[in-house]
């Protein structure tokens, strides 16, 4: 994928003077300064640690930051901390700079297209200074999807319904087989894998007129509960006190069919699990989030949601039970648990569901 940015090194025992005493980098309200083990503060080169970042300091015992010329090599210490850059590539002051691994660098030109290394991951610059953003581009005969400040993603992601997987190299896996999580995804020669699970809840064709007047319905209910500055949890968090609060269990639904029974839900305020489970879905959906319907393997008779908050999922069922319970984003073993000491009321086939935490 990226052809290796930095082809030679020199240590730093040869090019420069390193202090070896042991020492403390400190910041002293002004500036950060580093003391030996004699109590004076130093000057030069250090290294905090074996492994740990360079400093600079100056005559003054400062941490020197942004450029440095020393023995005729350019390096660049972070004006945040004084922590020397290397083995990165990337844009300051308006230009490309390629730092080797011992921090010395190198302009690059000002047309320069390739793979830049910041602080947080690598990015793709192309020859007018713009980056690839928000999206899949091919780069050397292999694909990367890039997020919408333009840095590389890797793992699992989803894009359009489907599921991919970027290795650690940021390429697209293809005509394999990866597991994650203790899941086995089968990727095709597009990169789009089958969801190994039960179908998140959709709207089907023919529900289409009714989604029109249940969500108008919903919108209206979380206009009231929830707002733009509240996190997804927190949404999720708050419709099932809504629902908890604001329906009567009568144990009869009228229909299976989930968009039906929502709209029943919302104006008759009582029936079944699969009334709750509905209303719960139609209230999440509104808000982005993803749902999917549990249901009770032992029998068919218990319907709860599953839902995706922060890329993880949670068990999400607002029916009332007579022995109480706050069955609000729980986990896989919470629900289990429970359901152990409760007549199997939580029993679900493991292999059709993804994981919780």
């Amino acid at each position: 994928m990226k052809t290796r940015i930095f082809l030679f090194s020199i240590m730093f025992s040869c090019l420069f003077t390193i202090t070896s005493a042991a020492a403390a980098v400190y910041h002293d309200g002004t500036g950060f300064r580093c003391r030996g083990d004699d109590g004076t503060d130093l000057t030069g080169w250090y290294q905090d640690g074996e492994n740990g970042p360079w400093y600079y300091f100056d005559e003054d015992g400062y941490a020197h930051n942004c450029w440095l010329t020393y023995k005729n090599k350019t390096y660049y210490l972070r004006p945040m901390d004084g922590t020397m850059r290397s083995s990165q590539r990337m844009t300051l002051d308006g230009r490309v700079w390629e730092f080797d691994e011992d921090g010395a660098g190198t302009m690059l030109p000002v047309n320069y297209t390739g793979w830049m290394l910041d602080d947080v991951t690598w990015y793709y610059r192309l020859a007018d200074g713009t980056f690839v953003t928000d999206g899949w581009k091919q780069i050397d005969g292999e694909w990367y999807y890039f997020d919408e400040e333009g840095y590389m993603k890797t793992g699992l992601i989803n894009d359009g319904g489907a599921t991919y997987y970027l290795y650690d190299s940021g390429a697209m896996a293809h005509d394999t087989q990866v597991t994650v999580g203790g899941v086995t995804y089968t990727f095709d020669s597009s990169g789009a894998a089958a969801w190994p699970y039960k179908a998140i809840t959709t709207v089907a064709p023919d529900q289409e007129e009714m989604w029109q007047t249940v969500s108008a319905m919903a919108d209206s209910i979380l206009a009231g509960i929830v707002n733009n500055n509240m996190t997804n949890r927190q949404k999720a968090e708050a419709i099932y006190a809504w629902v908890r609060g604001s329906f009567t269990y009568s144990g009869h639904a009228a229909t299976r069919d989930w968009v039906l029974e929502a709209y029943n839900g919302f104006r008759r305020r009582h029936g079944d699990c699969f009334t709750y489970y509905s209303v719960s879905a139609a209230l999440l959906m509104r808000c982005g989030i993803p749902c999917i319907e549990m249901l009770r393997y032992t029998d068919n008779g218990h319907y709860w949601n599953l839902v995706q908050i922060d890329g993880s999922w949670y068990h999400f069922d607002a029916t009332p039970r007579r022995l109480g319970g706050y069955f609000c984003l729980w986990t896989d073993a919470q629900m289990l648990n429970y359901s152990a000491s409760h007549g199997n009321c939580f029993a679900f086939d493991m292999s059709l569901y993804p994981r919780t935490p």
